[in-house]
């Protein structure tokens, strides 16, 4: 199944503890990639990437976008903007700061080997 990163918006709001989402980031497998390129002189490319795991009975996906800032070499487009349908709470039960979540975010999307699941192939 293909999904796109727009798609994640209408998905359903899943709340979990910082930890217990933790526990399940190593799970999360590729659902979705896109490659575009954008300036043909350069051939520099660009995309986005969509990743989910089922646990518990409820969908948890994250997406974001990436960029080619030299041949081969990727990175987070803005890292301030990776969706998720996850709630992260503290063990308190209060809702994370904005800027608290995408911690947690970038952190998960760091770990994983987004970089090496990319499909080059489809802009060639």
């Amino acid at each position: 199944m293909q999904m796109a990163a727009w798609q994640l918006v209408a998905c359903e709001t899943v709340v979990r503890t910082v930890n217990e989402f933790e526990k399940m980031t190593p799970d999360l497998r590729q659902v979705g990639s896109s490659v575009l390129v954008h300036d043909a002189r350069s051939g520099l490319r660009s995309g986005q990437e969509v990743w989910a795991v089922l646990t518990e009975g409820e969908a948890i996906q994250i997406a974001w976008e990436w960029t080619e800032i030299q041949p081969d070499v990727v990175a987070l487009f803005d890292p301030m903007n990776i969706l998720c349908n996850v709630a992260l709470i503290d063990g308190h039960g209060h809702q994370l700061a904005r800027s608290r979540r995408m911690l947690h975010l970038n952190n998960v999307v760091h770990r994983l080997d987004w970089r090496g699941a990319l499909d080059w192939r489809s802009s060639n």
